[in-house]
């Protein structure tokens, strides 16, 4: 019954009956009233008490994005060096003497499983703060509603030089549905290394720049435990970055640029016979599966691998320090395709988001504007031998592997396809590419099955 329905006697009634927290005694005004005049307390004292205590207690709910003191902002991102755990324990402590009142708490997934983790977390009742999100899922997280929404915080008038300072490319990747969810950090860049010593005493002078020349180098350092060349072939180790590049140069791709089809079928052919030829035909490779990624890196250090396909964040490692190799080498980009010199370097970046649930979004915040600033992100990417997304400086890179990367790879690159399904669509069509480096089906028929699959999962999405 509505309020203006109720008769007088009504009002009383229910006025009588109503429940009073009395020390956590629940009784009602009646037993209340009689209690208190029996104590001596006059009728209008009682009856204003009474209603008081009646009354519910106004909840205060803060907006998560409020700001909130000695906040803890729980951070977690993946790998990217042997040491990048004791460099995050410092990031902390510089962070936290930056911005008193917020501690972090930074860790690590790892990136064999970061689905698993990430999705783990994200349904947890108290997922991470700040994730460091890859493209190849940004898309996915994005969709799912389980990244924040952080428009309002990067179209801020207060925001704006530090916004027009880095990609204006990550921040189309960043905009999901019309929101951005993300802010642009870092990015690895695949490329060759090779062992100059090697080569000059297989009698060659200078990095092949043809794939026929190439092929013909790996075969000739091929021998005595020595293989001429090496890439990553499995899919825990993301293999399809060493494949990319020579899929790319001869104009493939996963899907077309508008997403709408597949664009390996036949376009990836030629490139995916040519590595399958250098493995299962030349056998200038270990034995396809023989070495996961971090064994194959070994083998380089060791002096067995005279071209090895890897990441730009070996550089500093096998330059100075512990894991120093004992040999000269350089890094170089794979052979342009020989009909139109398309030259590519693939690359994939990483972007600093913030949960949905996060009950700390405001110092998250502070946190994600401070870690991508260019003073802090680019002594970062310099330590641990990665890019940034910046375009108004550069790392203060101290090898000459990481500054010939930022000035002459970086600007080549080709990056992956933002798509809910992309990293799915990888890891499903893998096996046929794995079929073809082991001469179990030619290149042709690899990419025939997997534009099918690209296709079926085209149309899966939402």
């Amino acid at each position: 019954m509505s309020e203006r329905e109720l008769t007088p006697s009504d009002r009383t009634r229910l006025r009588a009956e109503a429940v009073i927290d009395f020390s956590r005694h629940y009784i009602n005004r009646r037993e209340f009233m009689r209690r208190m005049t029996a104590a001596g307390v006059g009728i209008a004292v009682a009856a204003r008490t009474a209603d008081a205590l009646a009354a519910p207690k106004p909840v205060t709910r803060p907006s998560r994005w409020a700001k909130q003191a000695d906040a803890t902002v729980r951070f977690i991102k993946g790998p990217h060096t042997t040491n990048d755990q004791e460099l995050l324990d410092q990031l902390a402590k510089d962070f936290e003497a930056a911005n008193p009142g917020i501690k972090l708490e930074p860790t690590l997934y790892q990136w064999g499983t970061m689905q698993d983790e990430l999705t783990a977390g994200y349904a947890s009742d108290s997922p991470w703060d700040v994730v460091y999100v890859v493209d190849l899922v940004l898309a996915k997280y994005g969709k799912a509603g389980v990244l924040a929404d952080i428009t309002a915080q990067t179209s801020d008038a207060a925001y704006a030089t530090e916004r027009a300072g880095i990609a204006p490319f990550t921040w189309d990747v960043t905009n999901i549905g019309g929101k951005t969810m993300g802010v642009g950090a870092l990015g690895a860049v695949f490329h060759l290394y090779y062992n100059l010593d090697l080569f000059e005493q297989a009698g060659i002078t200078e990095m092949p720049t043809t794939r026929e020349a190439l092929r013909e180098a790996a075969k000739a350092m091929t021998k005595d435990g020595v293989y001429g060349m090496e890439l990553r072939d499995n899919v825990p180790d993301y293999a399809w970055w060493d494949w990319f590049p020579y899929v790319h140069n001869d104009g493939g791709d996963v899907m077309t640029p508008d997403l709408t089809d597949q664009a390996l079928d036949p376009a990836a052919a030629e490139a995916t016979q040519y590595l399958s030829d250098i493995q299962a035909v030349d056998k200038s490779t270990p034995e396809v599966g023989a070495y996961d990624w971090n064994g194959a890196a070994a083998l380089f250090q060791a002096g067995r691998i005279g071209i090895l396909h890897d990441e730009s964040w070996r550089s500093p490692l096998w330059t100075a320090g512990t894991d120093a190799v004992s040999f000269k080498f350089d890094v170089a980009l794979a052979p342009a395709n020989p009909t139109t010199g398309k030259e590519t370097a693939m690359g994939n970046f990483g972007y600093a988001t913030i949960s949905e649930k996060s009950e700390n979004k405001d110092a998250a915040w502070t946190f994600v504007k401070w870690w991508t600033s260019a003073d802090v992100i680019n002594n970062y990417a310099a330590a641990v031998g990665l890019q940034t997304v910046r375009v108004d400086s550069v790392p203060p890179y101290e090898t000459p592997a990481l500054q010939k990367i930022q000035s002459d790879f970086v600007p080549k690159v080709q990056g992956v396809q933002i798509h809910e399904n992309y990293l799915q669509m990888l890891q499903t069509l893998w096996p046929e590419v794995d079929k073809a480096y082991r001469g179990q089906q030619t290149g042709a028929e690899a990419m025939q099955k997997a534009g099918e699959i690209i296709k079926g999962l085209i149309s899966t999405s939402s």
